[in-house]
């Protein structure tokens, strides 16, 4: 919504939403590639309730056991990274490695 009130053309960006199990769903923040072994992870974030409150959760799963909700085009913007055997992070560049 701009300042004045009206709706704007396009949304924002959000993260696109993924299915972690059965009764689990949460949005993709990012991809990353794990130098060390060569898988690809994951960083999700959902809300739990629990004892009645929420409580927001960010885990980094295995990537491959993650299933889509939305279409293709939406995960095009996630962020994508590499963990360097060192422990450092920078963006992927599109080889695997």
């Amino acid at each position: 919504m701009s300042n004045d009130g009206r709706v704007l053309n396009r949304a924002p960006w959000a993260p696109p939403i993924v299915r972690m199990n059965d009764t689990a769903i949460g949005h993709l923040l990012a991809w990353e590639l794990l130098e060390v072994d060569g898988t690809w992870r994951a960083w999700v974030s959902w809300v739990q309730e629990s004892g009645g409150r929420p409580i927001h959760k960010v885990v980094d799963v295995l990537a491959s056991a993650l299933r889509p909700v939305e279409p293709p085009e939406a995960y095009e913007k996630v962020p994508r990274r590499v963990r360097a055997r060192d422990g450092s992070v920078r963006p992927w560049s599109g080889e695997i490695t």
